[in-house]
């Protein structure tokens, strides 16, 4: 699909994205735990600068009870049930939905405190990193602000 024809992303699907990335990153690594926190608190700090928390709280708690199985798992080695089954997750989103969500991430760095918009640069790069989007992007051009 070209990017003329795509529409953009909504604040509130940004949130989606992280959640659903961070959710599937501790179902599929076991040793993400502290990225997945990063992720968490990086979708907290963009939720709060999109003045999105009645909104986003599901998706907070969602990541949040995700952690926490994450912990029990860890302590006990038992599997505890999700509030969505992990295969229903692996559905990546393309890198043109993946690539727009961190330059909204980047756009709300520019407007934030200095700690948040580190904790947002942060956010941004894991994102990229996760989804492999290095080369897309730089080669990228900026989309409109």
């Amino acid at each position: 699909m070209k990017t003329s024809a795509r529409t953009a992303l909504a604040p509130l699907d940004l949130c989606i994205l992280i959640s659903h990335e961070t959710v599937s990153l501790l179902n599929t690594d076991a040793e993400s735990l502290n990225t997945a926190l990063q992720l968490r608190t990086g979708l907290d700090v963009f939720v709060a600068a999109s003045e999105l928390s009645r909104d986003a709280i599901p998706l907070l708690m969602w990541i949040d009870r995700e952690v926490e199985s994450a912990h029990q798992f860890t302590a006990t080695e038992q599997d505890t049930p999700h509030l969505i089954d992990p295969d229903r997750l692996l559905p990546v989103p393309d890198a043109a939905a993946q690539l727009n969500t961190v330059w909204m991430l980047f756009q709300t760095a520019v407007k934030s405190t200095w700690d948040h918009r580190h904790v947002l640069l942060e956010t941004a790069r894991t994102l990229t990193e996760m989804g492999g989007l290095e080369d897309m992007l730089l080669s990228t051009h900026v989309p409109a602000v």
